[in-house]
């Protein structure tokens, strides 16, 4: 039975019997910042077995996406080497939240098993907790099965829990029979637990207490790849249909003859095991949203993609693995998770570029490894300095060091590196922290009061989106509903209806003025900032020097708010052309564009997108796109609807982001874009124009960033630039500033041929160089002849001069190693040829352990910098 067909067959049989099918929760928690990603199918559901009254349904069924890499559930050091671990796997469940309890899923639980699955029964075995006494009495006399084979288990094996505290329970695990050869039947390693159906009946409160529910739930969690595996008839979870889809390919882009290759074929299995089982984690997460990086789950998708690219290397494959490998992982499971293909190229190119970032890393980590190893370290020990530096300066993960150490029999030194990066944190954060000023701690009152408001109910109603951006901003008449001072005398004020917008969405918070009239008179306070709620249901408005006029703020008194108009105009000409320039993106680069973020401020925009990078043509067809639906004057509308409404009619959502299903604000203008947004808006797109792109880069792997003004201050920044190309023209000499061309090629071409002068005056300089001394002895391992060469010195140390003498004497010379010196400026070169298996940056390294200083370098020339200069012949010749 093929896993898609596991799938279907598990999700019918619990729809027939009553549950309703949810498809799979995002591998993001989005409601659980205890967790990095969704570990189990229960994860979705967990606010449901605390509050089952909450449930949208009773009884439902699902096929999850997990992953386990990182965090508190972590299984990727083990992926390749053991038949069932994954970082990324499926879990088929079925959940009740006060439906039914132990009788009705241990029921359903066998008909499956024996007549869905049709496992023999002499294979299977249940397990129990000791003291459930009901689950065993349901299992032998209700369902039947022979009580030799249910066993009881203490509640390490047999007790389910979310944590410390929560809902949890006994549970019920039914075990195959893998009848492997190599175990006897009483052996732990000869079962293989496949489905594990947990009975919510208590809660653990602070104190360690069990105490009942009031309504029990189950929780099952059937892993998919392990089932395959056994309707499959295969030992190894990657022998399975799907996999092999994914392994196949990689064989085929493997090298012919493997007799050259650098590992044994077991390891050579496990590596294609590790990329089979990467491509799948990686294509899931970054098609969520999940981008790497160096923190949290983009640290951990990068591990995953470096672990897999190093495994990819060790079969010789030299192109990129894992992009290469994207078509057979969309044959594989693209049918049952279409968002593979929806995706795709967003998944390629995050691929590709992280690959090819990571191939560059790895080459110089190689190198650099190499010349650990080659430094005659009896201890084959890896030290945590130098684990560190690879980590912390070259990108390098622990975990890839520890692995290329043990396959070259070295060990590393977790422990000194652990202690290293624990004095790198403190020193980073005592750094932090001498950069704490006052304003800091008053905004961690703010946050205080924002969460004490939340859970008083604090409310009020945002009026900013009635507001025409275009027209004079006017005071608005609101009512106070809470007031707070500040220890630095500023405030902090709700008013209710309130026209200031918070910071959302990307797009930044109003500014402006409120002003109190009473007896006192007049008196009007800034607002330098606007505040959301947590729970959205309030903004809060923070006020400038009260100082000692509190008393002016008293609940429901009246306050005239008037926002900032230039400000508010700003962002909502920035917040509309960022809308068309999303649409722009779409219809130039293609569908596949996915927002990544956005900054929206009065004086210009900043989108971030997944894709390749643009040509300069696909930048003036994007700046054309904006510019044209500007000019064109369309009506901007807004409109309250459902989320499924809105998707039905082609609106545009952030993917990654979380929304209302009864009620989204969905911005149209129409013909150009329909997309779900809180911000403000034009009320029709003619103020976008100008609009001008003034950048465009990389911020990350596979995310790219605009930048762009558009209205006013597109006007002005083209001002700015006239001025700049006028006084540019001046200074090249041109009389106008379409001269400037002709001019500036000019001083190119000049100084193309003064370098082209100095590198032949250097070329010649190295080759006439001559020593002050020389020393002949022998360096490395192997003993290799070696001459040192230092040169007389210069006022200043020449790296450059240093370098070509060195490349001189390796090829005029090429039985030796050249050690060349200059002061501080150290060079070695070395033939490969000449001198097999030598590699002129582990050889310096070897030098600088006697000569202190640092550097590097490739095959057959590094350089580096000496701490102190040499002059004299005695300071090389003890080497």
């Amino acid at each position: 039975m093929s896993a898609r067909d596991i799938r279907q067959r598990y999700t019918d049989y619990f729809v027939k019997n009553g549950h309703v099918l949810q498809p799979s929760a995002d591998i993001v928690p989005r409601n659980d910042a205890t967790l990095l990603f969704s570990s189990a199918g229960m994860v979705p559901f967990k606010q449901y077995f605390l509050n089952p009254a909450s449930a949208p349904h009773k009884m439902v069924t699902t096929v999850q996406k997990c992953v386990r890499a990182g965090g508190k559930h972590n299984d990727l050091d083990q992926v390749g080497y053991t038949p069932r671990h994954h970082t990324f796997f499926e879990m088929l469940g079925n959940f009740s939240f006060g439906a039914y309890s132990k009788r009705e899923i241990i029921h359903m639980a066998w008909k499956f098993v024996r007549h869905e699955l049709n496992m023999p029964e002499d294979r299977l075995r249940i397990t129990v907790l000791e003291t459930d006494d009901e689950a065993y009495g349901i299992w032998k006399n209700e369902v039947g099965v022979d009580p030799r084979r249910i066993v009881r288990c203490g509640p390490e094996d047999n007790f389910w829990s979310m944590g410390s505290e929560g809902p949890c329970g006994p549970s019920s695990e039914i075990f195959w029979d893998t009848r492997d050869a190599r175990y006897a039947e009483g052996d732990d390693e000869r079962w293989l637990e496949f489905w594990n159906l947990v009975f919510m009946q208590y809660h653990r409160g602070a104190d360690g207490e069990l105490r009942p529910l009031d309504t029990p739930c189950v929780d099952t969690g059937m892993g998919l790849e392990r089932v395959a595996s056994i309707l499959q008839g295969k030992r190894n979870n990657f022998d399975t249909d799907e996999f092999q889809v994914i392994i196949r390919d990689i064989d085929a882009r493997c090298s012919a003859d493997r007799s050259s290759a650098s590992v044994d074929n077991d390891k050579a299995l496990a590596c294609k095991r590790i990329i089979a089982d990467h491509l799948r984690a990686s294509a899931f997460l970054i098609s969520e949203g999940v981008f790497p990086s160096n923190v949290g789950r983009g640290y951990v998708l990068r591990r995953i993609i470096r672990r897999a690219v190093r495994a990819g290397r060790l079969l010789e494959i030299s192109d990129s693995v894992l992009s290469a490998l994207y078509p057979s992982l969309e044959l594989a499971m693209g049918a049952a998770y279409p968002e593979l293909l929806e995706r795709r190229q967003l998944v390629v190119s995050v691929l590709e570029s992280e690959e090819k970032m990571f191939l560059r890393t790895l080459d110089k980590g190689l190198v650099l490894l190499e010349g650990i190893f080659a430094s005659g370290n009896s201890k084959r020990l890896v030290s945590g300095a130098d684990a560190f530096s690879l980590y912390d300066t070259h990108g390098f993960p622990l975990d890839l060091t520890e692995i290329i150490a043990r396959d070259s029999g070295w060990t590393v030194d977790v422990e000194a590196f652990e202690q290293i990066q624990r004095q790198s944190r403190e020193r980073n954060k005592a750094s932090w922290k001498g950069r704490l000023t006052k304003q800091d701690s008053v905004a961690s009152e703010i946050e205080a009061t924002c969460l004490e408001w939340e859970e008083a109910g604090v409310c009020s109603q945002f009026s900013g989106c009635d507001i025409d951006p275009e027209a004079k901003p006017a005071a608005a008449a609101c009512r106070i509903v809470a007031f707070k001072s500040l220890s630095n005398g500023d405030g902090l004020l709700v008013v209710d209806p309130c026209p200031f917008y918070a910071m959302s969405g990307g797009q930044e918070a109003d500014t402006g003025v409120v002003a109190m009239r009473n007896s006192e008179g007049p008196h009007e306070f800034i607002v330098s900032d606007v505040v959301a709620l947590p729970d959205g249901q309030a903004t809060a408005l923070r006020l400038a020097g009260i100082s000692d006029k509190q008393h002016l703020f008293r609940s429901g008194q009246i306050a005239y708010a008037t926002v900032d108009g230039a400000r508010r105009l700003g962002s909502a000409v920035h917040h509309t052309a960022t809308h068309l320039l999303n649409a722009a993106l779409r219809k130039t680069v293609g569908a596949s564009v996915m927002q990544a973020g956005s900054l929206v401020q009065a004086e210009g925009l900043r989108f971030d997108f997944t894709s390749s990078a643009l040509t300069s043509e696909q930048l003036r067809e994007i700046e054309g796109l904006v510019n044209e639906a500007a000019l064109a004057n369309t009506d901007i509308t807004t409109a309250h609807m459902t989320l499924d409404q809105a998707k039905t009619q082609g609106a545009i959502a952030l993917f990654s982001e979380k929304y209302d299903a009864a009620s989204v604000r969905v911005v149209s203008m129409p013909g150009l874009s329909m997309e779900l947004c809180g911000g403000t808006h034009l009320r029709s797109t003619r103020a976008v124009f100008p609009f001008h792109v003034t950048s465009e880069g990389s911020v990350g792997a596979g995310t790219r960033r605009i930048e762009a003004k558009a209205g006013i201050a597109a006007s002005l920044w083209l001002q700015q630039q006239l001025e700049y190309g006028r006084a540019a023209a001046q200074t090249l000499g041109a009389a106008q500033i379409g001269g400037m061309e002709k001019k500036a090629q000019q001083l190119v071409d000049r100084n193309r041929a003064l370098r082209e002068e100095a590198d032949r005056w250097l070329r010649a300089a190295a080759v006439n160089a001559e020593a002050v001394a020389t020393h002949s002895t022998v360096l490395g391992e192997r003993g290799a002849p070696a001459t040192f060469h230092i040169l007389a010195p210069l006022s200043e140390d020449n790296a450059r001069l240093v370098a070509e003498r060195a490349c001189h004497l390796r090829d005029t010379e090429p039985g030796f190693v050249h050690v060349v010196i200059q002061g501080r400026a150290i060079a070695v070169g070395v033939d490969a040829e000449r001198l097999p298996g030598e590699q002129a940056g582990a050889l310096l390294r070897s030098v600088l352990q006697r000569l202190p200083g640092k550097g590097g370098g490739q095959a057959s020339l590094a350089q580096g910098q000496l701490k102190t200069a040499v002059a004299e012949l005695a300071q090389v010749a003890h080497l």
